[in-house]
């Protein structure tokens, strides 16, 4: 089963004038020969089709990057999690989950009967992992 993070998603007008915007700043700095705001522009037009997506599976916690028609992921096994903590209030209604890695941590938010899902699939998954409730 896989349980997918809630995130802030774009609306299409906002990427559509984003975009549009960026364009006329490119076309506007290049006939200006100012070349140092290319790039930084270039980078602005492709946030604009960048996707990202949280994943909690059977196999771990997984970021998925995709662009265009490329995709990355950035997963981590259950083996590797070492600390799960739940924090009710910070992301009311929803829940926020922080996953931990050594010092590293990644925070999903998602739903709270996702969240249950997940702290019951942790428990499976990883004995030793702690899990702890910040948000009490």
């Amino acid at each position: 089963m896989r349980y997918y993070g809630l995130l802030h998603e774009r609306r299409l007008w906002v990427k559509v004038s984003v975009l549009l915007l960026a364009l006329c700043m490119l076309f506007l700095e290049a006939a200006r020969g100012q070349w140092l705001y290319v790039p930084v522009v270039l980078f602005v037009v492709l946030a604009c089709f960048f996707q990202k997506e949280h994943i909690v599976s059977q196999e771990g916690v997984d970021i998925h990057y995709r662009l265009f028609g490329s995709s990355l992921h950035s997963c981590w096994t259950w083996s590797e999690i070492t600390t799960l903590h739940q924090d009710t209030r910070k992301a009311a209604p929803n829940v926020m989950l922080h996953f931990g890695k050594g010092v590293n941590t990644r925070v999903f938010v998602m739903k709270p009967e996702d969240s249950q899902a997940v702290l019951a699939l942790a428990k499976r998954a990883n004995p030793q992992i702690h899990i702890a409730d910040m948000g009490r």
